[in-house]
Formats: structure tokens, sequence, C-alpha cells
């Protein structure tokens, strides 16, 4: 009997995974992303820009042994700017009631934020090969997909695990 009461206290106290707080964060995390948009297509644009005018016309990059598309190349330039815009604005904007009550590594939080920024660069690359290259769509439209499909990805396990007050040390409150 002691145990079914103890499992239905458990069941009360779980929150949902997407719970206000976490749709707050999501809206945020999105507009920030969008607003990273904004800078990654820039960045995208002015990376193929350079690439085109420094290299011969042939799509192919060659880096040590390794054939590489310009556009391939041109988004990874730009992701790599655009993440540090995003963690620093998330981390002031997004989960700023986070970084209230926690105290976080700033040095640990981004090497994590880069990693799951890294996973979401690959899902991003991909995507951007996929649709791109073998496809045949349009680079930009190949870009904004690829961006989309990572920002929701990013935001999961930032959430999760970046961010998450597990992962940090509760702050002393004091009273003024």
């Amino acid at each position: 009997m002691e145990n079914k009461e103890n499992l239905n206290q458990k069941d009360e106290e779980r929150v949902p995974f997407l719970d206000k707080e976490r749709k707050i964060r999501a809206i945020k995390f999105i507009l920030v992303s969008l607003g990273g948009l904004g800078f990654y297509e820039l960045f995208a644009f002015l990376s193929l820009l350079f690439l085109d005018a420094t290299t011969d016309k042939d799509p192919i990059i060659n880096f040590w042994i390794i054939n590489i598309h310009k556009v391939v190349v041109a988004g990874a330039v730009a992701i790599l700017i655009v993440m540090f815009y995003n963690y620093i604005i998330n981390k002031i904007w997004t989960y700023k009631k986070l970084e209230r009550s926690t105290d976080f590594n700033t040095l640990h939080q981004f090497i994590k934020f880069a990693l799951v920024g890294a996973s979401g660069a690959i899902i991003n690359l991909g995507l951007v090969h996929l649709i791109s290259v073998i496809l045949g769509w349009n680079e930009y439209l190949a870009f904004a997909i690829g961006f989309i499909v990572s920002v929701i990805t990013n935001f999961i396990l930032n959430d999760i695990w970046t961010f998450n007050p597990k992962f940090g040390k509760k702050k002393e409150i004091q009273e003024d």
C-alpha cells in the first residue's frame, strides 16, 4: 500500500517535458536562432563570395586529400560565427532565470554548447550537402532547412544538458 502511495506522489510531482517555463525558453531560443539565421545567411553568402573570388570556379575545394564542396565550407564558417553569437545571447536572455539561480562554470558550459552546436552542425551540413549537392536545390534554401532542423535539436540538447541546473551549483540567495 505504501509503495502505491509513493508512486502516486511521484506521478503528481512529475513535470511534463514541455512545461510553461520550457515553452518560454523554446520561444526565446527560436527567436535568438532566427537572429542567428540572418547572420548565418549573411556569413554563408560572404563566405561563398570569398571562396568564389579566391578559388577557381570548380565547386569543389581540395583540402589536403579531401574534396569538399564550397557550399559546405561556407556553411561551416557561418556556423562557427553564429555559434558564438547564439551562446552569448542565449546565456544572457533565454536562460537568464536559470543563470540567476545556478552557478555554471562558463568554460564547461560553452564547451557543452559547442559540442551540441557541433552535433547540430553535422546535421545542418549533412542536410545542406543532401539538399544542395545531391538534390540540386538552391544553396540558400538548403542553408535555411539545415539551420531550422539543427535549431530544434540544439534547443532540446542545450535545455536538458548545457543549461540544466543539475549540472551547476545552486547559488546562495543573498538578501539585501
